[in-house]
Order: structure tokens, then sequence, then C-alpha cells
């Protein structure tokens, strides 16, 4: 069970700490050296990080290539060699068992000799747990580097610490690790950074804040000075003035303030309030140490618990403009210093305090000298203890019962523009104790009308913006008053405004139009709007810019279909109209579209004449024929072989002859020509001939 406990501890408070020390690198293969120092063993400690699950994978295969070279005041790096100092990588299963034998409490050396040695199902991978074998990996990765974070042990099992002992203080070093392979086939980035070999001590953590709560305390201190030094922190507290001292967390932490992101913060709970404690942090480094101990730091827990709001509230009205008012406390708030009184014309703003300076705590009643009895009078009792806990009770009316309501408003006269903005107004009632208006309206003159103004108004001009592009044409507005007991008049006489129309009707409707020997025959409907009072058809030629006014209906239904009959047409002509609506306000709709429609003309051509035929010496049979005039006009050949039906056999013939194929000894072939004009008119069929083979 306590490693489960530490595996979601890690998860849960570490893992962006240990990705976020390479989040500005986009490079998946990448070996970050995160940290590097020299301590006070005379060693440099060496620690990274594979830039990615995978990568961490195949370098636990491979291994690690550790390099060093010396920097001297005559020389650059760039000019000394790599030497190698070890090639490294984690320890085999049964190493690593020896080594958990040797350090049975070490849980974190047991978490990551899971993740580096723990079976991977790999198996049956497919489309649908494939996020979940990915998972799985990034898993085991992360456990392996935050155990490597606070272990030694893990981190040198792990292949992710290397402590180099061959130095020499005062002098710099360069150190780069590599991927353990001559064969590796990926490019990555190595990591490499340098150190000088001088004492370096961690800096002391300062509580920077303390927050007193309810039997709780905060501690808080700077994450921006600290995270560069440690991954987490310890917190010890002191019963007994620094005698004896007690880690209060069981696990490393680093929460962060809900109420300021660079600060630190941890929550002590302690048995009681105003008690003393002293308390101190120690920082846990990247490389499985300790920084030195804060300085202690005294602290305790205060008084949150705000009293119980004053109740058995009672009001009496002492005549004039004097008002009592009385309550009782709870007996168990022994703590209370004092009370305030505030009050209002309304139940839930506008409050002002009446009590310049506190009532004293053995306080339970309070005279308020300037009650209006015409008005609403609404008051709050506050009450607070020694440590300013305060707690107020709910609005309390005071006064007495009015149930006269103002007389109903009256000279209501009002006006829209053309912009939509409507003025009402309306003569100021003579009540004293009058609060304000309402403003209610509707569209078509019914029994239901809306209130247009939520919060009541005190002035007597109101003023609206309402659409003008829309069909009624018509707005009806009362008002009511209100005064200061809720008491409600009647409601004026209706105020009836007419919108000014700037709404052009609604288009008519063409159905179709249809070309007849007597002219153009066009059916439409006409606008549904109600205020219209002419229609208009026009006409222009295809091919014109301007149409020309033909007719004019004083038609005003809308559900009854018009035929309308063009006459002063030419045949053969096409032409284009288009409809429009008049209103009262002389306001015109669109067109809805134009159509179009060709004048009637006499479809039938002119008849072929005198179809022959005559054999040439191939016995290829020479068709000829007569027509008037042939510009414009292709001729078809129907044929019928053996008294079979005719069918087309050639067509788009210009010429008016046409040579057919000899056929078989004893066939027997007919032939019929038509003539068809380019603009569709056709003739009718000629004569027929018959030829004997």
């Amino acid at each position: 069970m306590k490693n489960k406990i530490i595996l979601f501890f890690i998860f849960f408070c570490f893992v962006g700490k240990i990705f976020g020390q390479s989040e500005s690198d986009s490079s998946i293969y990448k070996i970050n050296l995160i940290s590097i120092y020299f301590n006070d063993e005379n060693r440099v400690v060496l620690r990274w990080v594979p830039s990615s699950p995978g990568f961490w994978s195949l370098n636990n295969f491979y291994g690690y290539r550790i390099e060093r070279r010396e920097i001297d005041t005559s020389n650059t790096a760039s000019d000394l060699e790599w030497t190698l100092l070890d090639t490294i990588q984690p320890l085999t299963l049964d190493k690593w068992k020896d080594l958990v034998k040797k350090n049975p409490t070490d849980t974190l050396l047991m978490v990551a000799g899971q993740a580096v040695h723990g079976s991977r199902d790999s198996s049956n991978a497919n489309l649908y747990n494939m996020m979940e074998k990915a998972d799985q990996i990034q898993n085991l990765y992360s456990a392996c580097l935050l155990a490597s974070e606070f272990s030694r042990n893990a981190a040198l099992a792990s292949a992710l610490r290397y402590e180099d002992k061959d130095i020499q203080k005062g002098k710099s070093y360069v150190y780069r690790i590599m991927v353990n392979s001559n064969n590796y086939q990926h490019e990555y980035e190595v990591g490499v950074s340098m150190v000088r070999c001088v004492p370096f001590e961690f800096p002391k953590i300062k509580i920077a804040e303390i927050v007193s709560g309810e039997k709780t305390i905060d501690l808080l201190w700077d994450k921006i000075v600290n995270k560069e030094y440690y991954s987490a922190y310890n917190i010890y507290r002191s019963d007994d003035k620094g005698q004896t001292w007690k880690k209060r967390n069981d696990l490393p932490t680093s929460y962060l303030s809900y109420k300021n992101e660079n600060r630190f913060v941890y929550q002590d709970s302690v048995p009681v309030n105003y008690q003393p404690y002293l308390y101190r942090i120690e920082g846990l480094t990247p490389f499985a140490t300790k920084g030195p101990m804060s300085d202690n730091i005294e602290a305790m827990a205060k008084d949150r618990t705000k009293p119980e709001a004053p109740y058995n509230v009672q009001t009496e009205y002492l005549g004039g403009s004097r008002l009592k008012i009385s309550w009782d406390v709870n007996s168990k708030d022994t703590d209370i210093a004092g009370f305030r009184i505030s009050k209002s014309n309304e139940v839930d703003n506008n409050f002002i305090e009446l009590t310049k300076e506190p009532l004293p705590s053995n306080s339970r009643s309070f005279i308020d000298e300037n009650f209006n009895e015409l008005k609403h009078n609404y008051y709050f009792i506050g009450v607070f203890d020694r440590e300013g806990n305060v707690n107020v009770t709910s609005a309390i009316y005071g006064g007495y019962k009015d149930s006269i309501p103002p007389d109903k408003p009256k000279g209501l006269k009002g006006s829209i523009d053309s912009n939509g903005v409507v003025t009402v107004s309306w003569d100021l009632g003579k009540e004293n104790d009058l609060k304000g208006y309402y403003v209610h309206f509707n569209n078509d003159g019914g029994k239901i009308f809306f209130n247009q103004t939520p919060k009541y108004i005190t002035d007597t001009v109101w003023h609206d913006t309402i659409p003008l592009k829309v069909s009624t044409k018509k707005i009806y507005y009362k008002v009511v008053a209100i005064d200061h007991r809720s008491n409600y008049s009647e409601y004026s006489d209706v105020l009836v405004l007419t919108k000014p129309d700037i709404v052009p009707p609604a288009q008519p409707l063409f159905v179709r139009t249809e070309s007849k020997k007597e002219g153009v025959e066009i059916r439409w409907y006409p606008s549904p709007s109600a205020d219209v009072v002419e229609h208009i058809l026009y006409r222009r030629l295809k091919g014109e810019q301007n149409y020309q006014e033909i007719k004019k209906f004083n038609y005003t239904i809308f559900n009854k279909e018009i035929l309308t009959l063009d006459k002063d047409v030419v045949a053969g002509n096409k032409y284009e109209y288009k409809l429009k609506a008049i209103d009262e306000s002389n306001l015109m709709s669109e067109s809805p579209g134009t159509v179009t429609a060709t004048a009637y003309i006499i479809k039938k051509l002119s008849d072929i004449e005198s179809l022959s035929y005559q054999l040439d010496g191939d016995f290829n049979c020479l068709l000829s024929w007569k027509f008037p005039n042939i510009e414009n006009v292709t001729f078809v050949i129907y044929r019928s072989v053996n008294q079979n039906s005719y069918a087309i056999y050639k067509s788009g013939i210009r010429d008016l002859r046409f040579t057919d194929k000899k056929y078989n000894s004893g066939q027997n072939v007919r032939y019929r020509v038509k003539a068809i004009h380019k603009d569709g008119r056709q003739s009718d069929f000629s004569n027929e001939i018959e030829v004997k083979w």
C-alpha cells in the first residue's frame, strides 16, 4: 500500500516539474543535462533526463557514455580532447534485487526498478487500445524519472546519475552525455554542461507569509527563487518551543497557492486557536539531498468563526419619525464586540449606516429618529466579535401597513419619429409616497400588455426605440403608478401611436407566362401587404435597358390569381416583365424578379415539293427535292426498309439532294424528307417515294 501512495504522489505532484525542465525544446531525441554541481564531498554530480519515453527505453538498452574535458586559462574548451569517464546502463534485474535488499526502506528504488524491468504489455496492439499502450510507457518513464529525483540509489541504478570523484578543486570541467552506441540510427542532441569545482551551498528557504485561519496555519514561500534549487519540500513543526520537531508531511510537497501562483503553500491543521507553534522548512534537491533548514518562525491559528446573526428582531412604531428596533443574540457568543445598524428604502441596495459609532456589546435595541412612515424602511443589524468576524441579519421591514394605492396616471401623450424613437409622457401624481411608474405595451390592442420597464422609473417622460420594418402599424401603451408600500394604481387609459411607414409592401408573385396567338398571357398573385393600393406591370424587349409601364391594377386582395394578357407584342420577339406593388405611403415593393416570354409565332415551315429519285450507273440512289428558302434550314431523311416503320436515317443536310448507297436485290426502300429551321419550326413530311431493288 505504501508503494501505491508514493506513485500517486509522484504523478500528481511532480510530473509538471520534470517535463517543464525541457518544455522549451521541441526535439524528440535529446539528452537533457538538467542538474550538475560540485558538492562538499569533492565530487561532481550529474543528473540527466532522456527527452521522451521511447528515447529513454532505447537508452536503457544501449546505456550512456560520459565524457569530460578540462577548461584552463591558456586554452579554450574546443581545443581540448574529450576523455571517456565511463559507460553506464541500468542495473540488471538480479543486481537491482540485491540493491533493494541492502536498502529495504528505499521505496523509490523499488519504483524505479519496476519502471525499468517491469513487464510491458505490447501484445494485441490495435487502433482501439493504441492510446492505452502509449500511456503505459509514458507512466513507466515518468515513474523512473521522478524516483531518480528523490533517491540517489534509484538514479544510479537507472543510469540517470553519475558522480565524478576524479576532480581537483578550483578547476572547471565540461561534461557531455551521449548514447553508448556507434550503430544508433537516429539523430539526437547530446547533453553538454560545464561546472566549476568551487564550494556551493544551497540557499536557506525564507518563509514569506503566514495566514492564520480557524485551527489552520498556512505557510507560504517564494516559488520563483526556490524552484531553481529544490524539487520539493519538507515541513517541520515544534509544539514545545523548539525542543522537539516533527515532520508534518508524509510525502514531499510543492503545492502552489491558489491565490498566488508565485508562492508555494502548505496548510497545517492545529488542535486549538491562539496556541503558538514553531515552523521550519527544508528543500529537497534534484540530487536526492536536502538543503539547509529555514529559520524558525512562530505562528498560531485564530478565531475565524463569525458570531450568530441577531434573531427575534422586533420593530415598534413610536409615533412621529421614531421607530424602535430590538433583537436577541446567542448566549454562546461570548466574544461579541458590538453592533452596527443600517437602513434603506429598498430591500436590496442603497443602504446607509445609522450608527456612526458601534453600539456596545450589551446593546439589544436601537431607535431610528428619522423614520419615514410614507416610505419603505428596511434595516440590517450587523454583529462583530473581537477578531473582526462579522455577521448580518437579512433585511428587516419596519413600519405600518398602507393599502391605499396611487391614482391612475393621466394625461398620456406620445409620438414616434422616423428613426423609431418613441416618446411617452404623462402628468405627475400628487401622492407623497409615490415611488415611480411602470410602462406597459402591446402591438395588437388586445387585453394582454407587457412590462417594458423592469425597474420602475421616477420620471414622467419615457423613451423607447422600436423597429419600424414590421407589418403592424400601431403600438399601444399603458402606465401604472406604484408607491413605497408596493401598492399599484389602476392602469392609465390606453395611448395609441401610429408607426411611421418606412416598410415597402411585400412583393407580388409571378406564377407563369404563356405565349398564345392573342398575345402573352401572364399569371400572378398581388402583394399580401394590407396597405397596398396599386400594382404596376412593366415590360421591355429582351436586350434593352429600360422598362416601360404597360398597365396599372387596383387589386388589394392577395389570395387570388390574376390573369393579364399583353396583346401589344410582335411575333417571335422575346420580352421581359417585372411587377411592383405600391402602398398607401407611396412606398414601392421590389419586383419578384423578371419573367421572360417569346411572342407567339407560326411554327410550321413551307412544304417540301417534288421529292424524287434517280439511280446512277453504280445503282446508288440519288434523292432530290425542292424548297423555297434553305437559309437557316436543315433537312432530315426518314427511311423505311421492307415495310418497316419510318426512322430518321440522316439529319443536318443543308443541300436539296442526298445520295444513298446501293441495296441488295429484292429490297423495298421508301423515303420521306422534313425541313427544320434553327428556331425550331418544322415543315410537314414530303411526299413518299418508293425504290425497289
